[in-house]
């Protein structure tokens, strides 16, 4: 891909980090794209999917119509005969056409590229086609509820989570860019623009501390490099798998928006 992607080198554990996601995050996406509305034959677009189930969920909502999902490397991508996988960079690669639908998860604001490829995103839709954007509040923090100790799951949660911003910053990934969302496609001249947010309430060992922990795994040298010790790196990612520990995971933005008939 042609950025800065901070993910880019990762091999360890980003499989784990990937399925996480679809695990945290699949079905507030799917409510989401029934609150938008998919017309049994619009033609759709998914962008980066992944190893999300959500292309397979639009084909699902859309059974006349056709679905499209890409990525750049598409050996984590779930395989459905309903779906047109397709390798591709949304930075260098003209879109495949146009669209009444285009979704779009945890990308954009990796990108510095992002309002280009926002924009060429808007241009590929079809009047009154739906693009539903959904990325990370990145400054927020992940809050340790319950762990065996309380004050040290927050120390190493901050360590992590000062680290990890750090790379991010370094890697070209804007902070505030999931609230710049909803602005920037009401300057793109789409209407009906929504923002929800949404979080939950993870335990140990499951996809909201997954997640973590496979994120700790795919760029350890870079956290290292921002700051963290490996030894709290180490103690993090094994307190992430403790039963007992609970977290308010982060907060996803999803921002719809409708371009005029």
């Amino acid at each position: 891909m042609s950025t800065t992607y901070i993910f880019r080198d990762a091999e360890t554990d980003n499989d784990v980090m990937l399925r996480a996601l679809a695990g945290m995050y699949d079905p507030f996406s799917e409510r989401r794209l029934r609150e938008a509305g998919i017309a049994e034959d619009a033609r759709c677009l998914v962008v980066a999917v992944g190893a999300s189930g959500i292309a397979r969920t639009i084909a699902g909502l859309a059974p006349r119509g056709e679905v499209i999902a890409t990525d750049v490397d598409l050996r984590p991508c779930q395989r459905d005969p309903r779906v047109d996988l397709r390798e591709h960079d949304v930075v260098t690669d003209p879109l495949p056409g146009m669209f009444d639908l285009i979704h779009v998860r945890l990308l954009l604001g990796h990108l510095p590229q992002r309002l280009d490829v926002l924009g060429k995103l808007v241009d590929a839709l079809n009047p009154d086609g739906v693009l539903v954007v959904e990325e990370f509040e990145a400054t927020w923090r992940t809050s340790v509820l319950a762990a065996p100790d309380p004050d040290e799951a927050d120390r190493l949660f901050g360590a992590y989570h000062d680290a990890f911003q750090a790379a991010l910053q370094d890697a070209g990934n804007r902070s505030k860019w999931s609230r710049r969302v909803h602005g920037a496609m009401l300057d793109l001249g789409l209407t009906e623009c929504d923002t929800v947010g949404y979080t939950g309430t993870w335990a140990g060992g499951s996809h909201g501390c997954l997640l973590p922990w496979g994120t700790a795994g795919a760029i350890r040298q870079k956290l290292i490099d921002a700051g963290m010790s490996g030894a709290d790196l180490d103690a993090f990612r094994q307190l992430l798998l403790v039963p007992e520990l609970r977290v308010k995971g982060n907060l996803a933005l999803s921002t719809v928006g409708r371009r005029r008939r």
